[in-house]
């Protein structure tokens, strides 16, 4: 079997994708980015081989009026949109980042000048993905905006409740204010967010998918989404960024690291961390309410990350790490690696391999531990002595007579465990677990 003969196409909410990755949902300062020039970045995406296009958080009315009559001299004074990244990082190891915003929202005129591009230039096999949000939590709203929604032509609407900037600006969430019950606000009360997709649902013929908020728990995140499915959610897309605050600056007495800002404000974290959390949530929910899809998103910066995600049930997936992290050319790069993978393991479909790891997904209640111990590969040990000074009883170090090491770990069976532990210590890959004698 050739790449020429692998699909790599797949379906969204019955929607026909030409390859299951593509680029997260961002903003783009409407200011800036007319929707003539964000047109020329999303169609980069699709020229790499993007399966979809995914506009994001598309809220009720029209521009203001200092951004009709706009020119650079008021864009510096007026600019109601101000965001802000941060890498973080411990050493040379970079955790992940955050990103604070005052304002991230596009108008109705702005995403249908935007899709009218688009339209008269996209595959027929590359749908567009468009996000509706409604700054309150108020049913009839929602349905109204939904409506004018699906006037501007996309071919699938999601309801944007994993956003967090409507938190942004409230510090102490104890007692949220009624304009705080949407986003991620929203995504996590139940009781606000069921009326609100029945309505969306109720007002639209287009597939209605929504995001999941991580900040709504677990298993809470399985109650709302088995309920939404029910009421006719398609979709769910598995995370969404988590709210965070930067560490602060301790050299600086404690003032935050954000460039450019004079407070260490509320954000939301991404980056790769978020690959196990959605992992977990594409995981659980494809195993146990199997009449949802799941769009999986966050943390993905590999190819292989795509497999994995597929293989626990994901219908396609979205990266904006990966994109930030490697370029445009990881789209690219990705669907040549999916089909070469698929030639190798035989498999002609993107269905005949999804959902194929939900089979080893069990409880530790359900999962057997066999009696192993871990065994040392003294061709690879440097002698550190790094295992050893953790907490396992197990291990001990002995002298030894080598040019270059004095020490060697040695590991007493009567008290290993094999929790690995050690294997996760070493610095170079010296610890396997073997049968105990």
């Amino acid at each position: 079997m050739s790449k020429s003969k692998v699909d790599i196409s797949t379906k969204l909410d019955g929607v026909k994708m030409r390859s299951p990755f593509g680029v997260s949902p961002h903003n783009l300062d409407k200011a800036w980015f007319p929707g003539t020039k964000a047109a020329e970045l999303y169609l980069k995406y699709v020229d790499a081989g993007a399966g979809f296009v995914y506009i994001p958080a598309i809220v009720p009315g029209d521009s203001t009026d200092w951004e009709k009559k706009l020119d650079f001299k008021n864009l510096f004074t007026n600019q109601q949109y101000v965001g802000r990244w941060l890498k973080i990082r411990e050493g040379n190891m970079i955790l992940g980042h955050i990103y604070t915003a005052k304002n991230l929202f596009n108008f109705l005129p702005w995403a249908k000048k935007l899709i009218e591009i688009l339209r008269s230039k996209l595959p027929e096999d590359v749908p567009i993905v468009l996000q509706a949000l409604v700054h309150e939590s108020d049913p009839d709203k929602w349905s109204d905006h939904v409506k004018r929604v699906t006037e501007l032509g996309p071919d699938i609407i999601e309801l944007n409740t994993g956003c967090p900037v409507g938190l942004m600006g409230v510090v102490d969430t104890r007692k949220l204010p009624p304009e705080a019950k949407w986003g991620m606000a929203m995504g996590a009360a139940p009781e606000v967010f069921f009326p609100v997709l029945e309505a969306a649902v109720r007002a639209t013929g287009l597939p209605v998918g929504f995001k999941l908020t991580p900040e709504s728990g677990y298993p809470r995140m399985m109650y709302i989404t088995e309920e939404a499915a029910k009421i006719g959610a398609r979709h769910v897309v598995t995370t969404h960024k988590y709210f965070a605050i930067a560490p602060p600056d301790i050299w600086n007495g404690g003032k935050g690291p954000f460039p450019a800002l004079d407070a260490n404000c509320p954000a939301d974290m991404g980056g790769a961390a978020l690959r196990l959390s959605m992992y977990k949530a594409t995981a659980l929910i494809s195993k146990n309410i199997p009449n949802i899809n799941c769009f999986a998103g966050g943390g993905i910066t590999r190819p292989e990350h795509v497999v994995e995600a597929i293989m626990l049930g994901a219908y396609a997936c979205q990266t904006l790490t990966g994109v930030v992290q490697n370029g445009i050319r990881l789209i690219t790069r990705t669907n040549d690696w999916l089909k070469e993978y698929m030639v190798k393991c035989k498999y002609e479909s993107i269905d005949d391999f999804r959902g194929v790891a939900l089979q080893y997904i069990k409880s530790t209640q359900e999962t057997n531990f066999p009696y192993y111990v871990a065994k040392v590969d003294e061709k690879k040990c440097t002698g550190c002595g790094r295992c050893a000074e953790s907490y396992c009883p197990a291990i001990t170090m002995k002298s030894v007579r080598r040019r270059k090491l004095k020490q060697l770990p040695v590991v007493n069976q009567k008290y290993c465990s094999c929790c690995g532990m050690c294997g996760f210590i070493c610095p170079v890959d010296a610890f396997s677990y073997v049968q105990r004698e």
